[in-house]
């Protein structure tokens, strides 16, 4: 199954602080937590104007974020995760568990780029995201449905990408 991902973090140089998570199955599932362990005096201007509005306050562990995570995908023996420029959404992603090297076994130790798979496509004019933006869950949805329209251009891609059958 598909799995869609985004999250909000502060970026300082040689860290990065995950503020929240979005994350939504390919069968509409979602899964949606903030952090409750976010430097707040690291972040920039931005972030507090755009991200941290938004948030609504209920923040938990990293590590329990991690579990939970786990849950939401403990019956899918082929999770594939695709994300939009998501290189730092994965290394955020990734320390839920403590490191790539912790990623439960069944979790693939990559994320897809809708960016990379629009620029192959000659880098169409993507669908335009209704609602919040920065907000980890909405720019999850918004990345589904990237998903969604690429697949529409190019379904030989698609089906060439799709998870192994069990």
């Amino acid at each position: 199954m598909k799995y869609f991902i985004d999250t909000e973090f502060i970026d300082q140089p040689y860290t990065l602080d995950m503020i929240s998570i979005g994350l939504v199955a390919e069968d509409g599932r979602e899964y949606y937590a903030e952090s409750n362990e976010v430097d707040w005096s690291r972040a920039s201007q931005w972030t507090l104007t755009h991200v941290k509005p938004q948030l609504d306050g209920v923040g938990m562990e990293r590590e329990k974020i991690g579990y939970a995570i786990r849950r939401f995908c403990e019956h899918d023996p082929h999770p594939e995760f695709w994300g939009y420029f998501p290189a730092h959404d994965w290394v955020v992603f990734c320390w839920l568990f403590g490191g790539m090297g912790e990623l439960p076994f069944q979790f693939p130790q990559h994320c897809l780029d809708l960016r990379q798979w629009a620029q192959s496509l000659g880098d169409p004019e993507l669908p335009h995201q209704a609602g919040a933006r920065h907000h980890a869950l909405a720019d999850a949805w918004w990345t589904r449905e990237v998903w969604a329209f690429l697949a529409g251009l190019d379904p030989k891609t698609a089906a060439a990408l799709a998870p192994p059958k069990p």
